[in-house]
C-alpha cells in the first residue's frame, strides 16, 4: 500500500511540475517578449523561400500540381476568403500574407512561391515570435492544401 501511494504521489508531482513549466513558458512568451503589431516589417529581398530555421514554430512544404497558373489563382481566392489573413504582397509567382491569431494577436508569415516550369508550389508558414507554435503553422498549410484540393481536384 505504501509503494502504491508513493507511485501516485510521484506521478502527481511530475504532472504538476510539467503543467507549471508549460504555464511559466507561456507566461514568459506573453509578457517578456513584446508583440510586434507592425505587420509590414517583414521584408524578403530575393523572394526565395528559405527552409525553416526552427521546426518547432515553422512549417515548409512543396506541392506538385498539374496547372500552376490555375492553382495559383485559386490559392489567392482561398487566402482572400480566410478570416484574419491579409495578403501583403502579390506578384505573378509570389505571395506574402500574414495571419493574426484570434486571441493573443500573434502574427505568422505565410509565403508562397510557384515554379511554373516544374509546377511546384513552395509554401512556408512561420511564427514571428516564440519557439513553439503548438502545430498551428503545419495545420494552416495542411488546411490550405486540402481547400485547394477541394477546388482544384
Amino acid at each position: 500500500m505504501d509503494k502504491q501511494k508513493r507511485t501516485i504521489l510521484i506521478l502527481f508531482l511530475k504532472d504538476t511540475i510539467f503543467k507549471f513549466s508549460v504555464s511559466l513558458i507561456i507566461l514568459c512568451e506573453m509578457f517578456f517578449i513584446p508583440i510586434k503589431l507592425n505587420a509590414h516589417e517583414f521584408v524578403n529581398i530575393d523572394k526565395n523561400i528559405t527552409n525553416c530555421k526552427l521546426i518547432t514554430n515553422c512549417s515548409f512544404q512543396e506541392w506538385r500540381v498539374d496547372d500552376s497558373e490555375k492553382a495559383f489563382d485559386e490559392l489567392i481566392q482561398i487566402l482572400e476568403n480566410t478570416p484574419r489573413l491579409k495578403i501583403i504582397k502579390k506578384d505573378k509567382d509570389y505571395i506574402h500574407a500574414i495571419a493574426t491569431s484570434r486571441i493573443m494577436k500573434f502574427i505568422d508569415d505565410i509565403e508562397i512561391k510557384i515554379n511554373s516550369e516544374d509546377n511546384v508550389f513552395q509554401i512556408k508558414s512561420s511564427s514571428r515570435l516564440g519557439i513553439y507554435d503548438l502545430g498551428v503553422n503545419k495545420k494552416r498549410i495542411d488546411t490550405l492544401r486540402f481547400r485547394l484540393i477541394d477546388l482544384y481536384g
